[in-house]
């Protein structure tokens, strides 16, 4: 049974180690340099604490009380929930945890009146991308992005290299 809440400051410690260590995939897509350059594996305390103010966090925990996935995301505007980040301990993944997870942030999106859950991801980061696609999300052309209500989610041109990802609440 996954219990999900937010998690308490006596927990960051824990966040850190869960986000630096499942970060380790993408230096099977990323060069070192590229990884340094785009920050993985570089989530601190320091950071959590920062953003306590403009996102919102959400744990996974298992029968025993230990996290086993941690999610980011933020209301950018009254239609759209950005997803940041969500991590499956690597132990969990493949084993479901990480769809459940997904479908308890869509409800928190919901709860939020928010229309759509968007976020980013690498093109290389096949195992992200199959997930996302697996969980009914779509990736968002430059079109897509000019059409309601996915109107309101990049204010600037997408990332070469990385896809949007979108789903209708």
């Amino acid at each position: 049974m996954i219990k999900f809440d937010k998690p308490q400051k006596s927990e960051y410690p824990q966040i850190v180690n869960l986000v630096n260590n499942a970060d380790q995939i993408y230096l099977n897509i990323f060069s070192p340099q590229e990884f340094k350059e785009y920050d993985c594996a570089s989530e601190s305390i320091d950071n959590l604490i920062k953003g306590e103010k403009s996102r919102e966090y959400l744990c996974a925990y298992n029968e025993n009380g230990a996290i086993i996935g941690y999610s980011s995301f933020r209301l950018k505007n009254p239609q759209t929930v950005w997803l940041s980040m969500i991590y499956i301990d690597p132990k969990y993944q493949k084993k479901g945890f990480g769809s459940i997870f997904l479908n308890k942030i869509e409800e928190f999106a919901k709860k939020l009146n928010a229309l759509v859950l968007v976020l980013e991801t690498d093109q290389k980061a096949v195992w992200a991308t199959n997930f996302y696609k697996k969980n009914n999300y779509q990736i968002l052309s430059d079109e897509d992005l000019k059409k309601y209500p996915f109107d309101k989610v990049l204010e600037k041109n997408q990332v070469e290299g990385r896809y949007i990802f979108g789903k209708k609440l």
